[in-house]
């Protein structure tokens, strides 16, 4: 998005969103990225997409969206001046962005060691959401923990995504999931008032991903590629997972804590598909 981007009369109301996801290699960051893009996207979101994940090359935002921004060098510091850069053209431009920002030492992990990204981005008008997408292991916590820690990078919007796709099969979500609730830094969090959602599984999810298709595509049976169209039991899984599970996903976290769309500008309370929103955890 230039700089000469301009807001809607209603959308100036809305404080945009800075929409960050963070944690380890493989929990799901990119998938639950997705998600979020493709169903706020259905709802009249207008949003700019940065992939700075520049280890996943094969199901990074880019491959699933076209529009996505992303740095022209996989050098660290040229990857780092980049996302400088469209922050700069964000607080600008007052627009809102879904990043993905991979795992590991990353720019932005560099970059809040240097800057006060949530009060700098906070004066600017921009409001700093920070997913944290965590799997049932223990050790998938340690981000949380690393940024909680002195207040390095930790805004009072603050989201802990429990992947239910990292379940494994005949376990239950809750099942799998209950020591990391009772995890102190996990604890801590939400007595700081960060906000707990539970991803639902799909369990024919790399079926998706593996074809490039979008789940509306995926539930109508489009073909792609060389892997042909999915099973008709397939297609109804998508569609049920994605047009109940996920509407309701969505509607446990709070509505400014996300992109604009056509429904949170008609109401800030106005929850996703008409569906009363519920506090997770």
């Amino acid at each position: 998005m230039s700089k000469t981007a301009k807001t809607t009369p209603s959308a100036a109301e809305h404080r945009p969103v800075l929409f960050i996801t963070v944690g380890r290699q493989r929990v799901g960051k990119t998938t639950f990225m997705n998600v979020l893009i493709q169903a706020l996207r259905q709802q009249g979101a207008n949003i700019t997409i940065w992939n700075a994940d520049q280890l996943n090359t094969t199901h990074n935002l880019a491959v699933f969206h076209a529009d996505a921004l992303q740095p022209r060098s996989s050098d660290f510091e040229d990857g780092k001046a980049w996302l400088e850069e469209q922050i700069e053209d964000q607080m600008e431009g007052q627009y809102d962005v879904m990043l993905d920002v991979g795992g590991g030492e990353t720019p932005l992990s560099r970059l809040v060691r240097e800057v006060p990204i949530v009060k700098s981005a906070a004066r600017q008008g921009i409001r700093v959401v920070l997913a944290h997408v965590i799997g049932p292991d223990q050790a998938d916590v340690d981000y949380l923990k690393h940024y909680m820690k002195n207040d390095l990078f930790a805004p009072e919007a603050t989201l802990i995504v429990l992947n239910g796709g990292l379940v494994l099969s005949g376990r239950s979500i809750a099942g799998a999931f209950a020591e990391v609730r009772e995890h102190t830094v996990i604890k801590e969090a939400i007595a700081r008032r960060a906000r707990l959602a539970v991803m639902p599984a799909l369990s024919c999810m790399a079926k998706v991903t593996d074809r490039g298709l979008t789940f509306d595509e995926a539930a109508e049976g489009v073909s792609k590629g060389k892997l042909g169209r999915m099973s008709f039991l397939d297609q109804e899984r998508v569609a049920i997972w994605w047009e109940r599970a996920i509407p309701e996903f969505i509607s446990t976290i709070p509505a400014e804590w996300l992109p604009a769309t056509a429904t949170s500008l008609n109401s800030e309370e106005a929850p996703l598909d008409g569906m009363e929103t519920v506090r997770a955890g």
